[in-house]
């Protein structure tokens, strides 16, 4: 398979890299010599320094021989021109367009084919539903949701008075009488993927696989019974904090982000108090005329005036959600100082997803993970249906559906040569949720969740099509 990516910002660099690592050939194009040059210097690939948004630049990457076409600068414009130029010029190369904040309806660009372009991804809003599951679910920590499924993967760190501390998963998994399994443990910046003996010790950081009854008992287990959220504070007032407040309001959306499950179920109990604290003046103003019934609050969390006021009281969950994640860590630490019972913060760097739960913020938004894990579902051979990057982008829970022709269709899960450090966590049949042993048998059309490391991916699209 051969790929050119248009832009080699984070992202760009990101994906480049993944996709090196899973033996496929990569071009990047990048206008900015400095960035051209390091990225040359770092990454195994061609590496053109010249626009994107021209044939010649593109020619020069090998467009003409490409399977797909991904743009990822920091323009919106540049992105859909690229993708529009090599849609008309090349109609089998599959086009991926990042489109963050051009205020174009989801309608037309996003669920349709939006000048020729085959896929459109806006990170912001990809996140902001990933802020509502959490919010939804108690924002008691990261939360990884699939397909076709009631099983859910959420991490837990074992504090110091944990009922897991000492014990090994076999034990674990003998106590409890629910869908329940450890699919990986970060201990000390560095994975495990455990078996049955494997110990459980303080400041582990655990991935669970369970149902959401399940979670409740392993909450209340370690006393961290959910919480009402009735006053939610966002600090940020950008195009994520719209998309959220949107959903927290129950309002018709402008983004067409959609009413989810998570307006409903706002709906249905008490409503909500919001905040949104903004430092732009302006953006307050356009803020207020588009929420009316949330509470916007010009300051800045940067200012020393900004402790002495009462602007956090009663609050019961803060998300920080603006561009600076440096700033996003440290005013969630501080809220919870304050007595604010749950923090969710809004990062760029998958590498600081450790950092914050290290420093007791409860649940971490990755942008750059979302926006590179839209596009491997998409890159990616098989019928992939989410790809969800653990340790710092070093492990990943991927999930597929078995087609017909699948060479594993059929075969016991012993007999199958899966790569090494990798786990089918659980699979689902007809609807029935399964944590698999070994003799367990794949079946067409089932779906399956798959552990594995990022290095051993090209082997797992191989395994699973052939």
């Amino acid at each position: 398979m051969y790929i050119v990516i248009l832009g080699a910002g984070r992202v760009g660099t990101q994906l480049a890299r993944q996709l090196i690592l899973e033996k496929k050939d990569v071009a990047l194009i990048e206008r900015d010599s400095e960035k051209a040059r390091d990225a040359a210097n770092k990454l195994d690939c061609l590496v053109i320094n010249d626009e994107g948004n021209n044939l010649e630049s593109l020619t020069k990457a090998g467009i003409q021989k490409a399977d797909i076409f991904v743009s990822v600068t920091a323009s919106d414009e540049t992105n859909l021109i690229a993708c529009g130029l090599v849609s008309a010029e090349y109609e089998k190369v599959k086009t991926i367009a990042r489109v963050r904040n051009l205020d174009y309806s989801r309608t037309k660009m996003i669920s349709n084919s939006f000048l020729g372009i085959d896929h459109v991804i806006n990170p912001e809003i990809e996140a902001a539903k990933i802020i509502s599951y959490a919010i939804s679910h108690g924002a008691r920590s990261d939360i990884m949701l699939f397909e076709n499924t009631s099983l859910q993967m959420r991490n837990l760190t074992i504090r110091k008075d944990s009922i897991f501390i000492g014990q090994s998963l076999k034990s674990v998994r003998q106590h409890m009488d629910f869908a329940f399994l450890i699919a990986a443990i970060l201990r000390d910046d560095h994975y495990i993927i455990p078996t049955g003996d494997t110990e459980i010790k303080e400041g582990d950081q655990i991935y669970i696989i369970s149902s959401e009854k399940g979670f409740e008992t392993i909450f209340d287990l370690e006393d961290l019974g959910k919480s009402e959220l009735n006053r939610i504070t966002l600090v940020g007032g950008g195009h994520i904090s719209a998309y959220v407040a949107e959903e927290l309001l129950d309002q018709e959306p402008e983004s067409h982000f959609g009413k989810t499950r998570l307006g409903r179920l706002l709906n249905k109990k008490q409503k909500k108090s919001l905040q949104i604290i903004e430092k732009d003046y302006e953006r307050c103003k356009e803020l207020a005329e588009r929420f009316p019934q949330a509470l916007i609050t010009h300051a800045d969390v940067t200012e020393d005036n900004f402790n002495e006021e009462d602007f956090l009281d009663d609050t019961d969950l803060i998300i920080t959600a603006t561009n600076n994640q440096e700033l996003n860590l440290i005013t969630g630490i501080y809220a919870k100082t304050l007595g604010v019972d749950k923090a969710m913060a809004l990062v760029i760097r998958n590498s600081y997803r450790t950092i914050a739960h290290n420093l007791d913020i409860d649940v971490t938004v990755c942008l750059n993970d979302t926006v590179v894990n839209s596009i491997l579902k998409i890159v990616r051979k098989g019928n992939i249906k989410n790809v969800h990057a653990l340790s710092g982008g070093k492990l990943e829970v991927v999930e597929f559906q078995i087609e017909e022709d699948s060479p594993i269709a059929g075969k016991k899960i012993i007999d199958l040569k899966l790569p090494e450090k990798s786990l089918i966590i659980f699979l689902s049949h007809e609807g029935q949720d399964i944590i698999p042993r070994g003799d367990t048998v794949i079946k067409s059309g089932d779906y399956v969740v798959l552990i594995l490391e990022r290095e051993s991916v090209a082997r797992m699209e191989k395994l699973i099509s052939g």
